[in-house]
C-alpha cells in the first residue's frame, strides 16, 4: 500500500463506480453507473480511466472492441490508506468523531447501529483468534 497516492476527487468518484461493478468492467458499463448520479461526458471518463491505469489503480484490457477495467487497488485498502492520516496521532479522537457526526445529524442512530453490530462482530472475531 505504500505506492498509493491520495486520489482527486473526479477520480475516485470514477473509482468507486469501478468497485461496484463486476470485474473487468466496460467503458461503457462504468460511464453507465456514473451516470446513476449525474451526465457523464465520454471523453472525460476516458481521460480518467487512463489516469488512473497509470497511477497503478487499473489495469486495462481489451474484450473485443470494448475497452475494460480492473481494479488492482481494494476500495477498503484505499479507504484505510486514505484514513490513516486522519487518525494517526489522535488516540482517542473516533468517539469524539462520532458523536459529532451524531450531533451534527451527519449520521443516524441507524448507522451508530450498524456500526455497533459491525464493532461487536470485529471484537468478538479478534478475540477468537489465537
Amino acid at each position: 500500500m505504500d505506492h498509493l497516492t491520495r486520489l482527486p476527487e473526479a477520480e475516485l468518484t470514477v473509482m468507486r463506480a469501478v468497485w461496484r461493478l463486476t470485474a473487468p468492467a466496460s467503458t461503457g458499463a462504468i460511464r453507465g453507473e456514473l451516470e446513476r448520479s449525474r451526465p457523464w461526458n465520454l471523453s472525460a471518463v476516458q481521460t480518467l480511466l487512463t489516469r488512473l491505469t497509470d497511477r497503478g489503480f487499473l489495469s486495462a484490457g481489451k474484450e473485443g472492441r470494448q475497452r475494460t477495467y480492473t481494479p488492482l487497488v481494494a476500495e477498503r485498502d484505499y479507504l484505510a490508506f486514505e484514513n490513516r492520516p486522519f487518525l494517526a496521532g489522535r488516540r482517542g479522537a473516533l468517539p469524539g468523531l462520532v458523536a459529532s457526526l451524531y450531533e451534527t445529524h451527519s449520521i443516524s442512530k441507524d448507522d451508530l447501529e450498524e456500526l455497533r453490530a459491525f464493532l461487536d462482530t470485529a471484537i468478538d472475531g479478534k478475540e477468537a483468534s489465537p
